[in-house]
């Protein structure tokens, strides 16, 4: 029989810990006395020990047990979050910013290398930054997307506020760009259409980034061909006008002419469809289009809109596409609708000449013979698909129209004899899951009180091997 050792720490404070040898027929309560023991505490029965996960440990899990998941003994209290991090080993810095700084880790368990970012309580001075943190908590824990980066978990410790977060590890797009250049229109087309659709999906859900720029932009591999949007810190919802809170945050070289002017500095769709555009001229050409000698001539340039003329190397279409996301007006900017579907069509073979986009058309019609040849009811089949694992919210200039659809991804087919449908069954909850209802933490009077049960946590995925046969 292998002898092994299990790494008990106290609840909460990761400085204290043991570790105790497992027996064959050893038993939670006999787990609970020694680790206690080796703590220096007195056992009582309110005593609980839990797995990294926050999940209680029985005499059933004693058996499988993994010599590499560390477990945490409890006085009573539940399971505390900021303890996940000793399942985490460091590897080395990644960086550091305003709020703080990123560092690599190694998930002991999943051996998955994840990037965890520390925010200093300190450094968040007015309650506009408590409330940008908690912000970037709430929209990351909401949003999942294979172009934005996944929120894992996220706990206080000491005097700071950790986010686990997916390590991307082909570094920033804006190093890409800087290194080579203009890029091939093929490969514009692969990357730029990842952002593109990314972007979409938040304004679907009624999330404006705010911050878009080619350092907000990692490659999740080396291989360099797929993208992840990071960095949701100044992100916004924009009401149900197409209009959020005002902001001057962003970048200076990706701000649109009516922040600038403070004309319009709210929240809508249009900023990010400006942050987009100088993206896309970026590929495009190697440098970005609103440039300047001085900050004065910068604004001048953006106010006016002002930028080079792209290469004659490069297809009309890109042209058309960068005139109208430049538009000084946001309201005749082209929404994210009209972008996707401009993208789609040139990138599998669309004409280089005579582009024709109606203004107004978000919903496009297959005709009527078309739709016979593949349908048996004659049903108006709508071609702008949302992205097919979302469930979305309405993006883009919102006002009632009869003649189309705010929400493209909530647009159903229209029956023409509309058949009787009939309702899927719904599987029922369990108990667990009626259960954790989970509170949200905006509201809360104190930040670590507000995350001891934080809401925002993915558990792990339970992997153990049994050891005792």
């Amino acid at each position: 029989m292998e002898k092994i050792e299990i790494t008990v720490f106290l609840n909460g404070h990761l400085t204290q810990k043991c570790k105790v040898p497992i027996r064959s027929n050893m038993n939670v309560t006999d787990l609970i006395a020694e680790s206690s023991e080796k703590l220096s505490l007195r056992t009582k029965r309110s005593f609980k020990i839990f797995d990294s996960t926050g999940e209680e440990i029985s005499d059933d899990d004693m058996e499988m047990l993994n010599p590499d998941e560390p477990l945490f003994l409890s006085r009573g209290e539940e399971f505390l979050r900021q303890s996940s991090m000793a399942i985490y080993d460091e590897i080395k810095k990644l960086g550091e910013g305003g709020f703080g700084s990123v560092v690599l880790y190694k998930n002991k368990l999943t051996k998955e290398e994840v990037a965890i970012k520390f925010v200093s309580y300190k450094t968040l001075v007015s309650h506009e930054d408590v409330s940008r943190v908690y912000a970037e908590m709430v929209l990351l824990r909401s949003l999942r997307h294979p172009n934005i980066v996944k929120l894992i978990d996220a706990f206080p410790l000491d005097q700071q506020l950790c986010f686990v977060m997916e390590y991307c590890s082909g570094g920033e797009l804006q190093k890409y760009v800087e290194d080579k250049g203009a890029l091939k229109e093929e490969e514009v087309f692969n990357l730029g259409s990842q952002i593109i659709d990314a972007v979409r999906y938040c304004h679907n859900n009624k999330v404006i980034h705010r911050d878009l720029k080619l350092e907000n932009v990692l490659f999740s591999n080396q291989n360099k061909n797929t993208i992840k949007i990071v960095d949701f810190g100044i992100a916004g919802m924009f009401s149900i006008s197409g209009k959020g809170e005002k902001s001057d945050s962003g970048s200076l070289l990706y701000t649109a002419p009516e922040v600038i002017s403070r004309s319009d500095n709210r929240a809508s769709p249009a900023l990010d469809i400006w942050s987009l555009g100088c993206i896309l001229y970026a590929l495009l050409t190697g440098n970005l289009p609103f440039q300047g000698n001085t900050v004065a001539q910068v604004v001048q340039n953006i106010i006016n809109v002002t930028y080079p003329p792209l290469p004659d190397s490069v297809s009309p279409h890109w042209r058309h596409l960068l005139t109208n996301i430049f538009q000084k007006n946001p309201e005749k900017r082209w929404n994210m609708i009209k972008i996707s579907n401009h993208i789609d069509k040139y990138r599998y073979g669309g004409p280089d000449e005579n582009i024709r986009i109606s203004s107004d058309e978000e919903i496009h019609v297959i005709r009527k013979e078309e739709a016979k040849k593949t349908f048996v009811n004659k049903r108006i089949i709508i071609r702008d698909a949302p992205p097919p694992m979302r469930k979305s919210l309405p993006a883009g200039n919102l006002k009632p129209n009869i003649k189309r659809r705010s929400s493209i991804d909530e647009a159903k087919p229209i029956f023409l004899n509309k058949p009787e449908v009939k309702k899927p069954l719904q599987r029922k909850k369990s108990i667990s899951a009626q259960k954790s209802k989970a509170p949200t933490v905006m509201g809360r009077s104190s930040s670590d009180a507000a995350l001891k049960k934080s809401p925002y946590s993915i558990p792990l995925e339970r992997k153990r091997t049994k050891f005792f046969v």
